[in-house]
């Protein structure tokens, strides 16, 4: 199977977002190497889209730490390095932790049964081994705890400490892990944020991420990368 995207013109989707996904592809497959330079003409040629789009993906990969400005009017792909995975746990971590206590305070009853409904769908596709359903709804139980936080400054930081952290792992290190074990703890934060436990669901959104980071980079140091 290529590992090449798609061309992404006349799709019904905002077609930045069309191609800073297929961008986030290129990184994980390696299709963008590490440490290669990447340029607004060369995406743009590569996937079949004029630039304007491109900029605008480029720049929302930059602020998620996805691509580093060059300062040669490009940018270049992270290189290979556990320490950069780990600092974007540690990232990841201080924002959705402040967002599980902020929907512990906040959530609404629409809300609740938004990240109901993605943690069971989360649980579903874990007990089934269907690691693409299993990625999907982890994404969407996360954003959606940001969205009960209704803090919007918080939402976008923790969409792009997301992105980040599962860019770097699927590329850097791909093992999947005890999923149905990860599903749990979302309904385990989901409880404490339901209960309006404000300190609780804090704690237990930082346990979560510390404990993905830890079996992350334990895979990817035994791996030997």
């Amino acid at each position: 199977m290529s590992s090449e995207p798609e061309p992404v013109i006349d799709r019904p989707e905002s077609l930045t977002n069309v191609v800073y996904d297929a961008i986030r592809r290129l990184i994980i497959t390696q299709s963008l190497a590490p440490g290669a330079r990447v340029s607004e003409n060369m995406l743009a040629q590569r996937l079949q889209v004029s630039k304007t789009p491109v900029r605008e993906a480029v720049l929302r990969l930059a602020h998620a730490g996805l691509v580093i400005a060059d300062g040669k009017r490009g940018a270049r792909v992270p290189e290979l390095s556990a320490e950069r995975l780990a600092a974007a746990y540690e990232f990841r971590e201080g924002v959705e932790a402040q967002t599980a206590k902020l929907a512990a305070a906040k959530a609404g009853q629409k809300a609740r049964e938004t990240m109901r409904g993605a943690a069971a769908a989360c649980m579903a596709a874990a007990r089934s081994g269907d690691m693409q359903g299993f990625q999907e709804h982890d994404r969407a139980f996360h954003l959606a705890v940001a969205d009960a936080a209704n803090n919007s400054y918080l939402r976008g930081c923790v969409e792009d400490a997301y992105d980040l952290v599962w860019t770097l792992r699927l590329r850097d290190s791909p093992a999947s892990g005890d999923v149905v074990y990860t599903a749990g703890e979302h309904e385990m934060i989901l409880g404490a944020i339901i209960d309006g436990r404000e300190d609780a669901a804090r704690g237990l959104m930082s346990t979560h991420i510390r404990n993905v980071q830890a079996f992350v980079l334990g895979a990817m140091a035994g791996s030997g990368t």
